[in-house]
């Protein structure tokens, strides 16, 4: 019944979905964009809506990945960029933009001494982990369960349930012969493992919400504790903040929860909408990467062709001026995603159905489970078949999100636009009612056509 309503509505998507499996492995560019039975093909976006390629209009919540805080295209970045376009798209060099963004990066995130542009956040995670090493002359890293820190092979490991060996083909175990990984908030099993490492251990890195790993915010006193005994031993401590930076507060996490790592990687928000990702640090531990004096332990890392190109500066230095300006925002759209959250499991508490909405400030994510997830072992327990339907409900109710990833609230966003969301969650947890469980429990589909039904 759901996904018949969805095959006939989107008849367009699926047609662009057949044309694109035979270029794209999948069919899509990038491996959370796919779900089933196919994914929407876009054709326009603004402010907080989207519109697919049947002029369907959706009240965004996927926003990018999480990127746009501001919602889609805002005119005032718009006329940035159409301005800069008329002098040059990339300059192969740096720029005035550039300093002026990393300054003001470095004013908000407690940790940004020093920074290093590049294209994603593959990349910073990637060159986080290099300077750690090179600044501790330690091998061992150690990463969260369930953690996603990009397509690097050192840190794509852990990732899914059960997070045993490795991710997938051609990833060498030995490439990740000195990762190790802890369970989030877990306070016994993180102590437990980093002791086993105390004094090999050049990183841990973590999210301080859990991304796809079910958008769980971090406990304090977890976060406390992590920063104590990496201080107590020598281990660089980084927040990859690629989805909380500017997101949870202006100065990200490290604001948030008022504590302040020894590095951080930033990446989405930053950006503007455009591509960007930002390895940052104190400056003792950055600096190892200057070409000019180039010490003992000079750690080589790059940046791109399309590093600290003059539209992604520009784009990130209006966001953040932005935010900068109105730093009341947070609070509005944290009272946002905090109504979201209550009101959905609120929603399906009236029909008898388990939920639990995660989530910080403006991010929030629907698990069907017993109890509510406190890390991604908890996240991966819960029905997965109920939370793919229940996406595909709220794409077909004009809610567009990803229901296995964080959904974000921009400013654009309005209490309408909850109340809407919570609405069809109801109608949904009404719908498992009526039919059971023949929802809750049937078999993923397979797409033959756009009339096949579920």
């Amino acid at each position: 019944m759901i996904e018949r309503e969805y095959l006939k509505r989107t008849r367009k998507s699926f047609e662009l979905y057949e044309i694109a499996k035979k270029y794209f492995a999948g069919g899509v560019n990038h491996n959370a964009r796919f779900y089933r039975p196919y994914p929407l093909f876009f054709s326009k976006a603004v402010g907080k809506y989207v519109w697919d390629e049947d002029n369907n209009r959706y009240v965004d919540y996927w926003m990018g990945h999480t990127a746009l805080i501001l919602g889609h295209s805002p005119s005032f970045v718009v006329r940035a960029l159409s301005n800069q376009l008329r002098r040059g798209t990339l300059y192969g060099m740096g720029s005035r933009k550039s300093v002026q963004l990393a300054e003001l990066i470095s004013k908000h995130v407690p940790c940004a001494e020093m920074m290093r542009f590049c294209n994603t956040g593959a990349e910073a995670t990637m060159y986080a982990t290099r300077l750690a090493r090179a600044y501790t002359a330690r091998k061992w890293v150690i990463k969260v369960e369930g953690g996603w820190h990009g397509y690097n092979t050192q840190l794509n490991k852990a990732v899914h349930h059960p997070f045993s060996g490795v991710e997938g083909s051609g990833i060498l175990e030995e490439e990740q012969a000195y990762v190790d990984t802890i369970r989030f908030n877990d306070l016994h099993n993180s102590e437990k493992v980093i002791m086993r490492h105390r004094d090999e251990a050049a990183l841990i890195i973590l999210e301080p919400v859990l991304g796809a790993g079910g958008c769980i915010p971090a406990k304090k006193e977890y976060l406390k504790f992590l920063r104590e005994i990496s201080e107590r031993y020598g281990i660089v401590l980084c927040f990859d903040e690629i989805i909380t930076g500017f997101r949870l507060s202006l100065g990200g996490a490290q604001e948030y929860y008022c504590i302040k790592p020894d590095m951080a990687t930033l990446g989405k928000i930053v950006g503007g909408g455009l591509p960007i990702g930002v390895v940052a640090g104190l400056k003792e531990i950055v600096s190892l990467a200057d070409p000019v004096t180039r010490r003992e332990n000079f750690v080589s890392i790059g940046g791109g062709t399309f590093s600290e190109n003059p539209l992604s500066m520009i784009a990130g230095i209006e966001t953040i001026s932005y935010l900068e300006r109105h730093r009341d925002l947070y609070e509005r759209l944290s009272m946002l995603g905090e109504m979201a959250r209550k009101g959905i499991d609120k929603a399906f508490e009236e029909y008898g159905v388990n939920a639990h909405t995660t989530g910080a400030c403006s991010l929030f994510m629907t698990h069907f489970s017993e109890r509510e997830p406190e890390n991604a072992t908890d996240s991966s327990l819960s029905n997965k078949e109920m939370q793919r339907l229940y996406g595909i409900h709220q794409i077909c109710r004009s809610n567009f999100l990803l229901s296995a990833h964080p959904s974000a609230i921009s400013v654009k966003h309005d209490y309408r636009d909850i109340r809407k969301l919570i609405d069809a969650a109801g109608e949904f947890a009404l719908l498992i009612k009526k039919m059971g469980k023949e929802v809750a429990t049937s078999s993923p589909s397979k797409v033959s056509g756009p009339h096949q039904t579920s």
